[in-house]
């Protein structure tokens, strides 16, 4: 499982990114067929679920009609669920959705459960796939934060998703920035140090726009 993960996340997918507005995609198409050329035997599931008369349905509801797609992709004997919300052309969540639209958030959350495996992850840093954040995706920040070697790392990767954690419900929010301070205290940063402080403000850019401790 190591290795698949080692693999994937190792190769740099940013020529396969296209920019759409705001927000950047990875192709489902060639994030597949990158993933079956590395792991032949690799599948995917996209679920189907019932409704209240037994008809199948490629989508599930919440108690407040909003509707999602739930993909699994399996790599060498290790499974990823991921579930993405079925949104319109402005990103909205949509209740009665539509062909097109069911068959794009399925792409998407193929995408996404892919990068669970390791490909692509590096780019989600606030945009759709590689992401569009969610409450759900606070998780994918707070690894960077967890993964890094030294405090200008985890700076580097604050700044890397600043534009997502701003967009970040305040729950979420509070968790990515209390990962945060506590990432950086394990790696020997101290707020009250006044010289730790300065160098807060110097890696951050801006002090301004560094977090509040």
């Amino acid at each position: 499982m190591s290795n698949v993960w080692s693999t994937l996340s190792k190769f740099d997918v940013s020529a396969q990114v296209e920019k759409k507005g705001k927000f950047d995609y990875l192709s489902w198409a060639w994030a597949w067929a990158y993933v079956k050329e590395k792991y032949p035997t690799a599948t995917f599931e996209k679920h189907i679920f019932r409704d209240n008369q037994d008809n199948p349905l490629p989508f599930m509801r919440d108690t407040k009609g909003h509707t999602y797609v739930a993909v699994s992709v399996t790599i060498e004997e290790q499974t990823h669920t991921e579930i993405h919300y079925v949104m319109d052309h402005k990103n909205q969540s949509v209740q009665h959705p539509d062909g097109a639209q069911v068959n794009k958030a399925l792409q998407r959350c193929l995408v996404k459960a892919i990068a669970f495996h390791g490909l692509g992850l590096n780019v989600y840093a606030g945009e759709d796939l590689p992401m569009d954040l969610d409450e759900e995706d606070g998780s994918v920040i707070i690894e960077d934060f967890t993964k890094a070697k030294s405090v200008e790392e985890i700076d580097k990767a604050w700044r890397k998703h600043s534009a997502a954690i701003s967009t970040l419900g305040k729950v979420v929010k509070g968790q990515v920035t209390d990962e945060f301070k506590k990432a950086k205290n394990k790696l020997g940063f101290r707020p009250w140090d006044p010289h730790g402080e300065i160098r807060a403000g110097i890696l951050c850019g801006t002090p301004s726009r560094c977090p509040k401790w």
